[in-house]
C-alpha cells in the first residue's frame, strides 16, 4: 500500500482503537487474519469527449469496430467509481489500453478519474497497452472529418500518471513496470510488456531487462502471495488470439511464475473472458470493460490462503436505465454484421445466420460459451452455419468450438 498515499487517520476514535490494538497486542492477541481484495479492470479504451462530440463519423468508426462503447466513456467511469466504493477493494489495477487511441487529452482526463477514485481511499495503479504510448493513429474527429491530435510519449505517460505508476523499475529496464505492495499478505507485480519504441506495436515483448526486474520481485516477496499480470496474455488462449496477443518471450515469463509458485497471472488485451491453464499457472484474461457486459475481475487472498479469482459485470443499478440493454444490443449488431459480411450476397436464411453468430459472439466474449453445452449445436441455425463453415464467420466459430472451452469466470486455489 503507499503509504505517502494514504491520508494519516486523527481524532479521538483513532486513538482509542490505537490503544485497544496495543493492548491485544500485549496480551498475543493480534489483529484477526482478513481476506485481501484487489479489484482489476482492463481495455477501458477511454477517450475525452470533447474529441469526438457531435461526430456521427466517430460513431460509424465504433460500429465497424468490436464493440467498444467509448461514446459512454464517462458514464461507464462514472460506474467503475461507484462499483469501487461498494466493493472497498485494498487495490484497483489497471491492465493497459487505458485511452482509445493514446489521445493526450484521453490520459490526462482519465488520470482525473483515477485521482477521484483514490480520494475515496483505494489505491489506483496502471500499465500501459498497445493503444497508449507513442500510437500513431491517435484522431480528433468533427462532424464528418477528422484530424490527428497529440499522442504521448513514455516520459509524458509517467508525467501524467505519476500518482499511478512506480518509479524504479524504468532504471531496471522493465519500462513502467510496477510492484504493487497491496499489503503484507498480497503483492502484483504488473508487467509492462507493450512495445512503443518509435511507435506503438500490436504485440508484446517480455525481455531479459523484464525478466531480471521480475526475478528481483518474487525474490524480494518470499512468503508474500504474489500474482503477476500484463496486458498482453501469458499464455496462447485460442488458436486465432495467438499472433499479436500471446507476449513474445512468454516461456520466460512463465518459467518464472512456476519457480516462485505463482499461480495467477493477470491480463487483457483479447477483450475476451477468457481463463488457460499451463503448469499450474492460470492466465486470466479479463474482458474489456468498454463492451458489454462490462467485465471487472475480484481478486481475494482468503485468510486461510485460498485465492480466489471472480470476474464480474457492472451493476445495472448503477447505469442509467436501459443502458445495458442498449450495451448488449450494439454488440450483437456489430456481431450480425460481420457475420453477414462474410456471406456470399443472396446468402438463404441469412438473418438466422446473423441471429445466431450475434448470440455465439456474445456468449463467447462475455466468458458464457462453453464446449460442452449441446444447446449450441442442437440449434437449427447451426446447421445451417455447416454450410457455410468456409466463410470468414464460420472459420472463426468453428475454431473456438472445436477447442475445449469450460468455466471461465471463477477460480479458486486452496
Amino acid at each position: 500500500m503507499r503509504l505517502n498515499r494514504i491520508p494519516a487517520r486523527t481524532g479521538g476514535a483513532c486513538r482509542v482503537l490505537g490503544a485497544l490494538l496495543a493492548a491485544l497486542l500485549a496480551l498475543g492477541m493480534g489483529p484477526p487474519a482478513r481476506a485481501t481484495r484487489v479489484m482489476v479492470v482492463s481495455d477501458l479504451h477511454y477517450m475525452a469527449p470533447a474529441l469526438y462530440a457531435d461526430s456521427d463519423l466517430f460513431l460509424r468508426v465504433l460500429r465497424a469496430g468490436d464493440g467498444k462503447l467509448t461514446q459512454y466513456g464517462d458514464t461507464l467511469m462514472d460506474a467503475l467509481r461507484e462499483t469501487v466504493l461498494r466493493q472497498r477493494p485494498d487495490a484497483l489495477l489497471v491492465t493497459g489500453d487505458l485511452a482509445f487511441n493514446g489521445e493526450r487529452e484521453s490520459h490526462e482526463a482519465l488520470a482525473k478519474r483515477f485521482a477521484d477514485i483514490e480520494e475515496s481511499g483505494v489505491p489506483v495503479w496502471v500499465i500501459p497497452g498497445n493503444h497508449d504510448i507513442n500510437v500513431s493513429t491517435a484522431r480528433r474527429f468533427d462532424g464528418d472529418g477528422w484530424s490527428y491530435t497529440q499522442t504521448v510519449s513514455p516520459e509524458e505517460y509517467r508525467a501524467i500518471y505519476r500518482d499511478f505508476t512506480c518509479p524504479a523499475a524504468e532504471d531496471a529496464g522493465a519500462n513502467l513496470s510496477c510492484l504493487v505492495r497491496v499489503d503484507d499478505r498480497l503483492w502484483v507485480a504488473m508487467v509492462d510488456a507493450a512495445f512503443y519504441r518509435g511507435e506503438a506495436q500490436t504485440f508484446g515483448v517480455f525481455t531479459a531487462d523484464h525478466a531480471a526486474w521480475l526475478e528481483q520481485a518474487m525474490r524480494e516477496a518470499g512468503d508474500v502471495e504474489l500474482i503477476t499480470a500484463s496486458h498482453h496474455s501469458l499464455l496462447p488462449h485460442t488458436e486465432f488470439s495467438r499472433d499479436s496477443y500471446v507476449m513474445l518471450g512468454n516461456s520466460a515469463m512463465l518459467a518464472l511464475d512456476q519457480k516462485y509458485g505463482a499461480r495467477l497471472h493477470l491480463s487483457g488485451h483479447l477483450h475476451i473472458q477468457h481463463m488457460a491453464d499451463q503448469g499450474g499457472v492460470t492466465d486470466a484474461a479479463l474482458g474489456a470493460f468498454c463492451t458489454w457486459p462490462h467485465r471487472y475481475a475480484l481478486v481475494t487472498l482468503g485468510d486461510d490462503g485460498s485465492l480466489e479469482y471472480a470476474a464480474m459485470s457492472l451493476d445495472e443499478a448503477l447505469l442509467p436505465e436501459g443502458f445495458m440493454a442498449m450495451s448488449r444490443a450494439w454488440f450483437a449488431d456489430i456481431a450480425g454484421a460481420k457475420a453477414r459480411a462474410s456471406l456470399p450476397e443472396g446468402t438463404e436464411d441469412i438473418e438466422a445466420l446473423a441471429d445466431y453468430a450475434a448470440r455465439f459472439n456474445l456468449a463467447y466474449f462475455a466468458g458464457t460459451y462453453r464446449s460442452d453445452d449441446p444447446a449450441w449445436k442442437a440449434d437449427p441455425a447451426y446447421a445451417l452455419w455447416q454450410r457455410q463453415a468456409d466463410s470468414l464467420f464460420g472459420q472463426y466459430m468453428r475454431l473456438v468450438m472445436d477447442e475445449p472451452n469450460g468455466e471461465n469466470l471463477r477460480r479458486v486455489w486452496r
